[in-house]
Protein backbone atom coordinates (compact mmCIF):
# COMPACT_ATOMS: atom_id res chain seq x y z
CA UNK A 1 0.00 0.00 0.00
CA UNK A 2 1.67 2.96 -1.12
CA UNK A 3 2.13 5.90 1.41
CA UNK A 4 -0.15 8.92 1.88
CA UNK A 5 1.33 12.05 0.39
CA UNK A 6 -0.18 14.17 2.92
CA UNK A 7 -0.23 11.65 5.86
CA UNK A 8 -0.80 14.39 8.46
CA UNK A 9 -3.68 15.69 6.69
CA UNK A 10 -5.93 12.94 7.60
CA UNK A 11 -5.19 13.37 11.01
CA UNK A 12 -8.05 15.64 10.63
CA UNK A 13 -11.05 14.58 12.41
CA UNK A 14 -12.90 12.10 9.00
CA UNK A 15 -15.66 14.38 7.80
CA UNK A 16 -18.67 12.45 5.51
CA UNK A 17 -18.80 16.14 3.53
CA UNK A 18 -16.87 18.89 2.22
CA UNK A 19 -18.09 22.62 2.53
CA UNK A 20 -18.44 24.40 -0.82
CA UNK A 21 -18.34 27.48 -0.57
CA UNK A 22 -19.01 29.32 -4.02
CA UNK A 23 -18.19 33.10 -4.84
CA UNK A 24 -20.03 34.48 -7.42
CA UNK A 25 -18.49 35.99 -10.34
CA UNK A 26 -20.80 38.87 -10.00
CA UNK A 27 -19.15 39.69 -6.82
CA UNK A 28 -15.58 39.22 -7.72
CA UNK A 29 -15.87 41.82 -10.49
CA UNK A 30 -17.80 44.24 -8.18
CA UNK A 31 -15.26 43.62 -4.96
CA UNK A 32 -18.25 42.92 -2.85
CA UNK A 33 -17.31 40.18 -0.21
CA UNK A 34 -20.68 40.54 1.42
CA UNK A 35 -22.19 37.69 0.03
CA UNK A 36 -19.53 35.21 1.21
CA UNK A 37 -18.96 36.90 4.26
CA UNK A 38 -22.02 36.18 5.07
CA UNK A 39 -21.39 32.70 4.26
CA UNK A 40 -18.18 32.23 6.33
CA UNK A 41 -18.97 34.51 9.41
CA UNK A 42 -21.13 31.75 10.85
CA UNK A 43 -18.63 29.11 11.02
CA UNK A 44 -16.10 31.38 13.17
CA UNK A 45 -18.91 32.47 15.16
CA UNK A 46 -19.25 30.31 17.97
CA UNK A 47 -17.07 26.93 19.18
CA UNK A 48 -19.03 24.49 17.94
CA UNK A 49 -19.61 26.18 14.47
CA UNK A 50 -15.50 25.83 14.55
CA UNK A 51 -15.11 22.78 16.01
CA UNK A 52 -17.90 21.52 13.74
CA UNK A 53 -16.84 22.82 10.51
CA UNK A 54 -12.74 22.34 10.73
CA UNK A 55 -11.08 20.99 7.74
CA UNK A 56 -14.14 20.85 5.93
CA UNK A 57 -13.69 23.64 3.60
CA UNK A 58 -13.16 24.42 0.04
CA UNK A 59 -13.75 27.32 -2.04
CA UNK A 60 -15.14 27.78 -5.80
CA UNK A 61 -15.22 30.55 -7.98
CA UNK A 62 -18.41 30.11 -10.31
CA UNK A 63 -18.63 32.01 -13.63
CA UNK A 64 -15.06 31.36 -14.46
CA UNK A 65 -14.99 28.28 -16.47
CA UNK A 66 -14.93 29.64 -19.98
CA UNK A 67 -11.68 32.07 -18.78
CA UNK A 68 -8.28 30.47 -20.38
CA UNK A 69 -6.31 31.85 -17.43
CA UNK A 70 -6.13 29.78 -13.85
CA UNK A 71 -7.66 31.39 -10.99
CA UNK A 72 -4.55 32.37 -9.07
CA UNK A 73 -3.39 34.50 -11.90
CA UNK A 74 -6.88 36.37 -12.38
CA UNK A 75 -6.08 39.56 -11.05
CA UNK A 76 -9.79 40.60 -9.77
CA UNK A 77 -10.39 37.15 -8.20
CA UNK A 78 -6.53 37.57 -6.57
CA UNK A 79 -8.07 41.00 -5.29
CA UNK A 80 -10.94 39.98 -4.40
CA UNK A 81 -9.36 37.39 -2.00
CA UNK A 82 -7.16 39.18 -0.90
CA UNK A 83 -9.54 41.54 1.18
CA UNK A 84 -11.72 38.27 1.87
CA UNK A 85 -8.83 37.06 3.52
CA UNK A 86 -8.40 40.77 5.57
CA UNK A 87 -12.05 40.32 6.64
CA UNK A 88 -12.18 36.36 7.62
CA UNK A 89 -8.18 35.46 8.23
CA UNK A 90 -9.27 31.67 9.12
CA UNK A 91 -8.43 29.73 6.36
CA UNK A 92 -6.25 27.30 7.84
CA UNK A 93 -8.40 26.43 10.73
CA UNK A 94 -11.40 25.75 7.61
CA UNK A 95 -9.78 24.36 4.64
CA UNK A 96 -9.86 20.98 3.57
CA UNK A 97 -6.35 19.16 4.02
CA UNK A 98 -6.04 16.20 1.56
CA UNK A 99 -7.32 18.10 -1.42
CA UNK A 100 -5.87 21.26 -3.01
CA UNK A 101 -7.50 24.00 -1.06
CA UNK A 102 -4.39 24.61 0.48
CA UNK A 103 -2.05 25.20 -2.50
CA UNK A 104 -5.29 27.42 -4.12
CA UNK A 105 -5.48 29.72 -0.68
CA UNK A 106 -1.63 29.89 -1.15
CA UNK A 107 -1.58 31.41 -4.87
CA UNK A 108 -4.19 33.31 -4.54
CA UNK A 109 -2.32 34.78 -1.60
CA UNK A 110 1.12 35.27 -3.13
CA UNK A 111 2.66 36.14 -6.32
CA UNK A 112 3.46 34.11 -9.09
CA UNK A 113 3.39 32.59 -12.38
CA UNK A 114 1.60 29.48 -14.14
CA UNK A 115 4.14 26.69 -15.28
CA UNK A 116 3.87 23.90 -17.52
CA UNK A 117 4.74 20.68 -15.44
CA UNK A 118 3.99 18.73 -18.18
CA UNK A 119 1.58 17.94 -20.98
CA UNK A 120 -2.12 19.09 -19.67
CA UNK A 121 -0.91 20.26 -16.19
CA UNK A 122 0.49 23.53 -14.89
CA UNK A 123 1.66 24.25 -11.61
CA UNK A 124 2.23 28.06 -9.71
CA UNK A 125 5.85 29.16 -9.56
CA UNK A 126 5.88 32.08 -6.15
CA UNK A 127 8.09 35.24 -7.30
CA UNK A 128 9.61 35.85 -3.54
CA UNK A 129 9.41 32.92 -1.16
CA UNK A 130 9.74 35.38 2.44
CA UNK A 131 6.17 36.46 1.03
CA UNK A 132 5.00 33.08 1.03
CA UNK A 133 6.53 32.25 4.64
CA UNK A 134 5.10 35.85 5.52
CA UNK A 135 1.39 34.86 4.30
CA UNK A 136 1.95 31.79 6.32
CA UNK A 137 2.38 33.07 9.39
CA UNK A 138 0.08 35.89 8.56
CA UNK A 139 -2.57 33.03 8.31
CA UNK A 140 -1.55 31.34 11.36
CA UNK A 141 -1.59 34.52 13.20
CA UNK A 142 -5.64 34.69 12.11
CA UNK A 143 -5.56 31.09 13.08
CA UNK A 144 -4.72 31.59 16.68
CA UNK A 145 -6.41 35.09 17.02
CA UNK A 146 -10.01 32.18 16.42
CA UNK A 147 -8.61 29.71 18.59
CA UNK A 148 -8.26 32.27 21.50
CA UNK A 149 -11.10 34.23 20.53
CA UNK A 150 -13.17 30.92 20.60
CA UNK A 151 -11.72 29.12 23.32
CA UNK A 152 -10.80 26.35 20.99
CA UNK A 153 -8.55 23.30 22.40
CA UNK A 154 -4.75 23.84 21.66
CA UNK A 155 -4.40 20.26 20.88
CA UNK A 156 -6.21 21.06 17.63
CA UNK A 157 -4.31 24.07 17.12
CA UNK A 158 -0.99 22.33 17.62
CA UNK A 159 -2.66 19.30 15.25
CA UNK A 160 -3.60 21.66 12.51
CA UNK A 161 -0.29 23.79 12.49
CA UNK A 162 1.57 20.57 12.12
CA UNK A 163 -1.02 19.51 9.35
CA UNK A 164 -0.06 22.86 7.37
CA UNK A 165 3.62 22.97 7.95
CA UNK A 166 3.42 19.22 6.12
CA UNK A 167 1.12 20.79 3.55
CA UNK A 168 3.86 23.95 2.80
CA UNK A 169 6.69 21.12 2.99
CA UNK A 170 4.75 19.15 0.30
CA UNK A 171 3.53 22.23 -2.07
CA UNK A 172 6.67 24.09 -1.76
CA UNK A 173 9.45 21.59 -1.44
CA UNK A 174 7.68 18.86 -3.95
CA UNK A 175 7.56 16.87 -1.17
Amino acid sequence: MPKPKHPRARLSPARDEILVIPIARESVLAGDIGPTLEKLEPLSATREAALKWEGTMTLYFEGWDDDPREISETPEIRAYFSKLTEAWPYWWHYIEKVGETFSMVLCLSCRGQVESVESGMVGWRFEEMSAVTKEVMRLFGGMNRLYERLGLPEANNERVSQEIAELCGCTLLGG
